[in-house]
């Protein structure tokens, strides 16, 4: 166009007077739609779930409406230009009509410089649309980063949330479980103290019991005593029953045939010093304060008394010299005491052999003692295990009582959790919905919170600067 004019400009003009200058170009503005591709910083929501989910069929009537509709605006858009360029050349030619040469040299320059100032704004527009280019490109960039950002947090929320319900599960079966197992030592514990209570009613029907008392040098007898009965009262009868004096009952018993001594007097009325006996149960002393009840002593049972000698008395500091026999030797011809003289000494044979025997007697009393001692050490490690059975029962209770505690600490935990990811997807949508700087800086320091809450610090997020925040919005939208 501007060597057309300046061909034009070499022919004489009719007159010396300059035009005056052209108006100025009023660029007509064809009738185009509006570009289909989104601007620089939006983008439309199915872009962003294009990913996700299968685009749908286009209209055909629409298509064909839409392309009918871009054909018509290139036709009109086509003619506008024709006539604008008709208008222009008929305006140089009105404006070139009477001028000089050295008018039309001017004016040449005229244009010339405005050539050169309108190519020099249009680099200047080129380079600041091309640093807009790259600054776009950038925020996109970052933008994407934020993305991908927010991506990775909500697959942390996700992998967070599954293993949240997974210890949920866990702790629910484990306290399920420990619910039984306690269930079950409840229903054991209650059977036991139900078999408890059947016997204690058993042996509180009971009738009297019948006790033998013995002394290895005395006598035996048998007392009829009520349970809660003390066995003071048995022991006092006892001691009454027996003789003052010690070792009556041996030396009666060295005469078979000789009378019984009459009953001695009593100790108040002799002076002698009145008889003390020790009574055990079962390898193990009795008090006189307890009852047969308390001393778990049953129908039939046997107490052993034994007799305990003062020894401090001058009477028996003089121990009597044991006299031996002389041995004889005596011959006779008499077969009547031959033949009673085989008897003694078949009779003192006997005698030994009788005497190892009640030695063997006491040799066993001794080892059967022995045996009840180990069975009443069985039954007290029995009684000692039920109490060791009751203590960890206890333990176990309060355990218990611990983890349900714990499981409703969680359970807290957990709705807060749940709660604070429903706040955080109700942020995220509404940072989709309006994408500024100031609700993505807002988006941002309460993700930060939330993760900083869980223990995990959102590395990166806190650190982005607020004037990419306007790209990262664009990010979020895609996100929802």
């Amino acid at each position: 166009m501007n060597g057309a004019t300046a061909s034009k400009a070499k022919q004489p003009p009719p007159s010396s007077e300059l035009p005056a200058a052209p108006p100025p170009k009023t660029p007509v503005t064809p009738a185009v739609p509006p570009p289909a591709t989104p601007m620089n910083g939006q983008q439309s929501k199915t872009a962003g779930t294009a990913g996700k989910k299968k685009a749908e069929p286009i209209d055909p009537a629409t298509m064909y409406e839409t392309v009918r509709n871009r054909i018509a605006a290139l036709e009109e858009e086509e003619v506008h230009g024709e006539e604008e360029e008709r208008r222009v050349v008929e305006e140089a030619r009105q404006s070139m009509n009477g001028l000089t040469e050295s008018a039309i040299h001017a004016k040449y320059i005229d244009m010339y410089q405005d050539m050169k100032r309108v190519e020099r704004e249009h680099a200047k527009e080129k380079q600041k649309l091309t640093k807009d280019k790259d600054a776009s490109k950038s925020q996109l960039t970052k933008a994407n980063a934020a993305k991908t950002r927010l991506e990775n947090v909500g697959r942390e929320l996700q992998k967070e949330n599954k293993r949240l319900r997974d210890e949920t599960a866990r702790l629910a079966k484990c306290v399920t479980d420990a619910q039984a197992e306690l269930e079950t030592m409840k229903n054991e514990m209650e059977r036991r103290i139900a078999k408890a209570r059947i016997k204690d009613k058993e042996a509180l029907e009971l009738a009297d019991i019948v006790v033998k008392v013995v002394c290895k040098y005395r006598a035996e007898l048998f007392f009829k005593i009520s349970r809660k009965t003390k066995l003071s009262r048995l022991f006092n009868a006892w001691t009454e029953r027996m003789e003052p004096a010690a070792g009556a009952t041996g030396a009666t018993a060295k005469k078979a045939n000789a009378p019984p001594p009459p009953p001695p007097p009593p100790a108040s009325t002799t002076g002698a010093a009145p008889v003390q006996f020790m009574f055990t149960y079962m390898g193990r002393n009795l008090d006189p304060e307890e009852t047969p009840e308390e001393a778990c002593i049953e129908d039939g049972d046997e107490i052993f008394a034994v007799e305990m000698m003062d020894l401090t008395t001058p009477d028996m500091d003089e121990v009597p010299e044991p006299q031996r026999m002389k041995l004889r030797k005596s011959w006779t011809e008499n077969p009547v005491e031959a033949r009673k003289t085989v008897e003694d000494i078949l009779d003192g044979i006997a005698r030994e052999r009788l005497k190892d025997i009640l030695r063997q007697y006491e040799l066993r009393e001794k080892h059967f003692e022995c045996v009840v001692r180990s069975k009443e050490l069985e039954v007290l490690l029995a009684k000692a295990r039920v109490e060791e059975q009751k203590h960890i029962t206890e333990s176990e209770r309060s355990r218990h009582a611990a983890n349900e505690i714990e499981c409703v600490e969680l359970r807290k935990q957990l709705e807060d959790t749940q709660s604070s990811q429903q706040r955080l997807m109700d942020k995220l949508i509404l940072a989709c919905k309006e994408p500024s700087s100031e609700r993505t800086t807002k988006l941002f320091e309460f993700l930060s919170l939330e993760l900083a809450k869980r223990g995990r610090p959102l590395d990166g997020l806190a650190s982005t600067p607020t004037a990419s925040n306007s790209a990262a919005a664009s990010g979020v939208a895609s996100v929802s």
